[in-house]
């Protein structure tokens, strides 16, 4: 058992010093760009913009085609129970 806990410790070691080295290089790469800050700001701005608007146009496709599959399973149960479709959602009084 004591194996097992040293390897979790070397572990979580490794991991550590990973994520440290990435934080500093993160902080190293802004401060020594060559882009001012606001310049930086505004790409960063213009970059999860873009990304906003991709996530939307995503969002949109999956919709279409979500409801496409669900038109057309409609479609195939109707057709197999001997129905037209719309006829379920008719309300008959």
């Amino acid at each position: 058992m004591a194996s097992n806990e040293e390897d979790r410790g070397v572990l979580v070691s490794v991991l550590t010093g990973i994520g440290i080295g990435v934080l500093v290089g993160a902080v190293a790469g802004l401060l020594l760009a060559p882009k001012s800050g606001q310049e930086t700001r505004d790409e960063l701005g213009q970059s999860v913009s873009d990304l906003s608007e991709k996530i939307t146009e995503l969002g949109r496709q999956i919709s279409q085609r979500v409801s496409t599959a669900v038109d057309r399973t409609r479609a195939t149960m109707a057709q197999k129970l001997g129905e037209t479709p719309g006829d379920s959602e008719e309300v008959t009084g």
